[in-house]
């Protein structure tokens, strides 16, 4: 079966998770991505950045659901923003591993964001970046023209896309059957889940 992103869809299951669950399901699409980021950082001498965005994840993970003030909250997303790669005042040559460290940022700002507005629609667009780096990066690799008849196929039908897309759909269904009384374990097993998934995110999938 071919899975295709179908983000109305996705906000109705969300939706029907509780906030800590939604802020998970968004906490895993960043993790997947952060390796794309630790690459980019190592490689352009970010000074620490990696770490930086790292910790703002961390605290996700660590208290999924809002324990500092909205404005405490708005001001740790401005200052994850600020760490991301952006197109317009780059000093150096745009690349495909810009293009996927600020990916991996914009997930975990919609993490942070759905952590402070619990909206079923911030988590969404967590995974919405993560679908989005995937389609980029096989367009770009594999120079696929999506202009002409079947290219837009051959970039969703993609192993990697289509591995991305199975993972959503496997962590969305486990939070679903979950309980209440299991919230640590499944955050846990997730968060752990998707660090070692973030080795192959944009790697072979056999």
């Amino acid at each position: 079966m071919m899975r295709k992103f179908d983000e109305s869809k996705l906000v109705t299951e969300l939706e029907r998770l509780p906030i800590v669950f939604r802020v998970g399901f968004a906490a895993a699409c960043a993790e997947r991505q952060m390796s794309a980021y630790r690459l980019f950082e190592a490689a352009s001498g970010g000074g620490g950045a990696p770490d930086s965005l790292e910790h703002a994840l961390d605290h996700v993970w660590a208290e999924p659901t809002r324990t500092k003030s909205v404005a405490e909250l708005e001001h740790q997303i401005e200052e994850v923003m600020a760490l991301i790669p952006q197109e317009d005042g780059a000093q150096r040559e745009w690349t495909q591993e810009a293009t996927n460290a600020q990916n991996a940022g914009m997930s975990v700002v919609y993490a942070l964001r759905t952590r402070l507005t619990g909206e079923a629609q911030e988590a969404a667009w967590a995974a919405r970046v993560a679908y989005e780096a995937l389609d980029n990066f096989v367009i770009n690799k594999e120079a696929i023209d999506t202009s002409v008849p079947g290219g837009e196929l051959r970039v969703v039908s993609h192993p990697l896309v289509q591995a991305e897309l199975e993972r959503q759909e496997r962590d969305l269904r486990e939070l679903l059957a979950a309980s209440d009384g299991e919230v640590e374990k499944v955050l846990q097993q997730l968060r752990d889940r998707s660090r070692a998934e973030s080795a192959l995110f944009f790697g072979p999938v056999s």
